[in-house]
């Protein structure tokens, strides 16, 4: 609200000091001024002031619908050994705000209170965070009704379904890129690999590069045996340049065979940002092999005389007796 904001403000330009007492502030508690009311609750939630908390008790009855919503964050914060009953009364009530001299929507209000049973684990009104998804539509959802689905998804079995749809939903279509970023990190966390084409697509299409920054990284810790060659496609594909110069070192640190410094080195000419030309090529000029996998001497001798025959092949060996004379070497160690 602006004149929440105002009161906000106001106070830090009257030179509130907030190494003070606060009790300025829990007098503001008792104003008939529901602004300065709420402006006060919004800096007892921020600064903890836990010295307000029975101010805050005992003046909840008496408040309006719209400071009591505010009021019942503040409870939560203080762990109120009543906030269950005081929230279940607030959705019963919550029909009649629409008829407050400040009117507020009954359905958006009982979702508020729905998400703060959340919070104290008390899940049995979850419903209507789906009706007012529904009533409003994904393009408008509230974003209590939003927090509340990653919940859902992952503490009422008998609703996971239909807020893990609605999260996919919203991954893929919503306007809001906040919204399209927190639901796919919401499902890749609780469903890794089941998730997986779905991030590919989203390296390969999104349009919205933390989304892609984020897939790389899902892809990355999931160990997706074919980041590789992924990497080395979108290396030519991906249209942010500073994006580009991750995916090059993401070959040359994370994997660091011949072929991928092969396939660093083919592409920096032709990278058409400067900067990221730039840092290719240092990170080229500075490129040390990354330490095998724990291998057994057999297996890592085997690997290094498939690595010279590679080389050989990309004419960094320039000649079949310096090729055979490393193959022979390592031939003989093992």
């Amino acid at each position: 609200m602006k004149k929440t904001a105002t009161v906000f403000l106001f106070l830090i330009a009257s030179n509130f000091s907030f190494s003070q007492n606060f009790e300025e502030v829990i007098q503001q508690l008792y104003s008939t001024n529901i602004y300065e009311a709420i402006g006060a609750i919004d800096i007892i939630i921020t600064y903890n002031v836990e010295e307000a908390y029975p101010h805050i008790t005992g003046l909840y009855e008496s408040k309006p619908p719209i400071v009591q919503r505010s009021f019942l964050i503040a409870l939560q914060l203080f762990n109120d050994s009543l906030l269950y009953d005081r929230l279940i009364d607030y959705i019963n009530r919550a029909d009649d705000f629409i008829n407050e001299e400040i009117p507020l929507d009954p359905l958006t209000e009982k979702v508020h209170a729905t998400r703060l049973l959340f919070s104290i684990g008390q899940y049995q009104t979850y419903n209507y965070v789906f009706e007012l998804i529904t009533r409003d539509g994904m393009e408008n959802i509230n974003p209590d009704a939003f927090n509340s689905l990653d919940i859902i998804m992952n503490k009422i079995p008998e609703a996971e379904n239909q807020a893990r749809q609605l999260l996919i939903d919203l991954w893929e279509n919503s306007p809001d890129i906040n919204y399209r970023y927190f639901s796919m990190s919401a499902l890749c966390e609780k469903y890794d690999t089941e998730m997986q084409s779905r991030i590919i697509s989203a390296l390969q299409n999104d349009d919205y590069l933390p989304i892609r920054i984020l897939a790389l990284e899902y892809l990355s810790n999931q160990s997706y045996s074919g980041l590789n060659l992924l990497l080395k496609s979108q290396l030519k594909l991906e249209p942010s340049s500073a994006f580009r110069s991750d995916i090059a070192d993401s070959l040359l640190q994370k994997f660091g065979e011949p072929s991928d410094l092969k396939a660093v080195i083919d592409y920096q000419p032709n990278e058409p940002d400067e900067t990221a030309r730039s840092l290719m090529r240092y990170s080229i000029k500075e490129f040390i092999p990354p330490k095998p996998d724990t291998l057994g001497y057999y297996d890592l001798c085997t690997r290094l005389i498939s690595y010279t025959d590679e080389m050989f092949g990309y004419d960094w060996i320039h000649n079949q007796e310096t090729r055979d004379y490393y193959a022979e070497r390592l031939t003989e160690v093992y």
